[in-house]
């Protein structure tokens, strides 16, 4: 199942809006109450809003319609809601993900991903000349006799070779005509191929290949290649735009080599003349919508063993504040870059029942890509007050009007906000993390202010410039003084360039 570009196209050119938006709803925001807006929401844009009151916010203008686009739009203060004319899709999009309702209810997805329910994109325009019949019979470049890349022609999809030396040892090669995609993989215009051949020596093992081809003047030439296991199943195969997807049923820690059982799908990128590996994280466990308490383990597969051996864990309460951060091991005995499973539990605290989301990222990816990372919307147990009180501290509003979400922040990074009710000792804190899940910063802010009334606050921060250029979110705290539970809290995604 392989993302779609003209959706991403689509999210990137709203991203641009987005990022205008949200810097004006800051202006309106410290302006006037929200309450004071002369705008509604109307039908499925007020379906969408009702299930996820918290994450869409309160309108600041009124749906407008772009006959030219297809596109009706409406901003909010904390983002924009879209829907789309040609497939009837609505969504919600922030400054990092997109929040759509499906057959498991409303789920935030990042924006540079997908849901398999979505509609798809208009086909493939792109000019078919490549056919299949020649794709079984090329030439392919693979692991044979003990060479890398050598080179063996394809008669209806299979041949032998035999070495020089020893004219008894043949080896096998073949493709399963079955599991072919076509698509411009290179932006060219004309139609590239991805197809899984096999190799072997005539033994037990089977070593099956990903190959992609390239048009050349109406001729498929091998452009890449990539190993997907000894005696993987491949049961599906999509591409599009340099982007392609395996469905394989794989070898998870402690099968056999006879019997994989492990169900992932493998991504690549083409990349000139490489098949780039992409992670691709599943959550297996807990489902969409489940109630958990802090402890709750969760389960998954993951698509290549992380080198690190672990994955990174979030969880968020439902204003978006980070209520508990960690680490999962993957299975023991997995070995690096091939599939393997997770299961661990996770801690949280939270200070009352409410909707949340479980993120899991793999921060070890190649130079240049983001992180991969996916997660599950749950409802979140509050922690039990175990000192005798019978309810925790009321939750204040706070707002944070510097930095504004999708801001560019050269050096030192201006905070500034209010808060509604003064909080114990007059302190806020503040920490910083990156696309990956790591914490880059924190620290501490004085609220100005008399203790029972409102209070603002303002701190400039100084940036390590160890961690530019990258994108860095900023979470504003207020934590029970008993336990540490998060009251309330506010946060805003920019982009750290560096010294000017």
């Amino acid at each position: 199942m392989i993302r779609r570009n003209g959706l991403s196209r689509r999210r990137r050119e709203l991203g641009v809006r987005l990022a205008v938006l949200l810097g004006l709803a800051a202006l309106l925001l410290a302006a006037q109450p929200l309450a004071a807006q002369d705008c509604s929401f109307q039908l499925g844009f007020k379906a969408l809003r009702d299930l996820i009151p918290d994450v869409v916010g309160e309108c600041l203008e009124n749906e407008h319609h772009d006959p030219e686009t297809g596109l009706t739009q409406q901003a909010t203060s904390n983002g924009l809601l879209t829907w789309r004319k040609a497939d009837n899709w609505t969504g919600f999009f922030d400054h990092r993900h997109t929040w759509v309702r499906g057959p498991a209810g409303v789920r935030p997805w990042p924006n540079d991903e997908y849901f398999p329910w979505e509609a798809w994109d208009p086909p493939d325009r792109s000019l078919r000349r490549i056919t299949l019949d020649q794709l079984l019979n090329a030439e392919y470049r693979l692991p044979l006799l003990g060479g890398e890349d050598t080179p063996i022609r394809l008669a209806d999809g299979e041949a032998s070779i035999a070495s020089e030396r020893e004219p008894s040892v043949r080896e096998y090669a073949g493709v399963i005509a079955d599991t072919v995609a076509f698509s411009d993989l290179n932006g060219d215009g004309y139609t590239d191929a991805a197809i899984v051949a096999f190799t072997s020596g005539g033994g037990s093992g089977t070593f099956i290949h990903l190959v992609a081809f390239l048009d050349r003047g109406g001729e498929p030439v091998q452009a890449a290649r990539a190993f997907l296991g000894d005696r993987v199943r491949v049961e599906r195969l999509a591409a599009a735009r340099g982007g392609i997807v395996a469905d394989t049923v794989s070898h998870g820690p402690g099968d056999g080599l006879c019997c994989p059982s492990l169900s992932v799908a493998r991504r690549y990128l083409l990349r000139g003349d490489r098949l780039i590996s992409r992670q691709a994280l599943v959550i297996g466990a807990p489902l969409p919508g489940e109630s958990v308490a802090s402890g709750i383990q969760v389960r998954g597969t993951a698509s290549t063993t992380p080198g690190s051996g672990s994955l990174t864990y979030l969880v968020y309460d439902a204003r978006g504040g980070v209520i508990g951060t960690g680490t999962i091991p993957v299975a023991e005995g997995s070995e690096s870059d091939y599939p393997t499973t997770f299961a661990a539990p996770i801690e949280f605290f939270a200070a009352r029942d409410e909707p949340g989301r479980i993120e899991i990222i793999d921060p070890a990816v190649a130079r240049g890509m983001e992180p991969a990372r996916t997660s599950v919307g749950v409802i979140l147990q509050a922690a039990p007050l175990t000192d005798g009180r019978e309810r925790r501290e009321p939750v204040s509003e706070l707002v944070l009007e510097l930095p504004a979400s999708g801001s560019t922040v050269f050096g030192s990074l201006e905070l500034r906000g209010r808060i509604s009710s003064l909080p114990f000792e007059k302190n806020l804190s503040y920490r910083l993390y990156d696309r990956a899940g790591a914490n880059v910063g924190e620290g501490y802010i004085t609220v100005q202010g008399e203790f029972g009334g409102p209070g603002t606050f303002a701190k400039s921060v100084e940036l390590p410039e160890i961690i530019a250029p990258r994108f860095i979110r900023v979470e504003i705290r207020e934590e029970s003084p008993v336990d540490g539970a998060l009251i309330v809290s506010a946060s805003a995604e920019f982009y750290f360039a560096g010294s000017a």
